[in-house]
């Protein structure tokens, strides 16, 4: 599992970032995993969670999306192959959510911005939905993942619009003094009508 940090500034531009770290119990195997993926130039996804599954599900979408991929269309093929990968996972793991009642095997958000619309925004998916696609497009903060309530409580009240990647940056360093599982190099994509920039900062705790 890990955290995901998104900020939707409606019309304008929208941020996705994920940090790179994974555990294994309290042993740090990666600082520098990738968990923050463009799909287009428009179109970011994060994954985490049960990290093979997770690579299984970003595979699956890549293969099916390119450029001319509208939004519509990329958030059914999120929706559509996380319900089989979850399902892999469940016979793999049928006692996982006995053990783990609010543990996640996928944790999946899609940033975007709608050239059509003009819009910008963000979608999440969760197993209790049966990732059915959730979609925002108005002003927002989201988290989620490790330390998500946590982000959600810090990230509005430190958050300056003049400095967004900064007040990003910040809630990692802040939730990662609490979590052990959350740090490494953070990976954010801005995404706006002229593309994604992509931006990493390395060892960041």
């Amino acid at each position: 599992m890990s955290l995901c940090i998104a900020v939707n500034n409606p019309g304008n531009f929208v941020i996705i970032s994920g940090d790179g770290r994974i555990t294994s119990g309290s042993r740090i195997v990666s600082d520098s995993h990738k968990k923050l993926t463009k799909l287009t130039n428009q179109v970011s996804m994060f994954c985490s969670g049960v990290q093979d599954y997770c690579e299984i599900l970003r595979s699956l979408v890549a293969k099916q999306v390119n450029e001319f991929t509208p939004i519509d269309q990329i958030a059914k093929i999120v929706e559509r192959e996380s319900l089989r990968v979850h399902e892999q996972f469940l016979m793999a793991y049928p006692t996982y959510y006995d053990v783990m009642p609010n543990g996640a095997s996928l944790a999946t958000v899609l940033a975007f911005y709608d050239l059509d619309k003009k819009e910008c925004g963000m979608i999440e998916y969760c197993h209790r939905t049966r990732f059915e696609p959730r979609t925002i497009v108005g002003s927002a903060m989201s988290a989620r993942g490790i330390g998500q309530d946590r982000a959600l409580v810090y990230l509005p009240k430190h958050f300056d619009s003049q400095s967004p990647i900064e007040s990003v940056l910040d809630t990692y360093r802040i939730i990662g003094e609490q979590e052990q599982s959350v740090g490494g190099d953070i990976s954010i994509h801005v995404i706006s009508e002229i593309g994604t920039n992509e931006l990493v900062l390395e060892g960041a705790k």
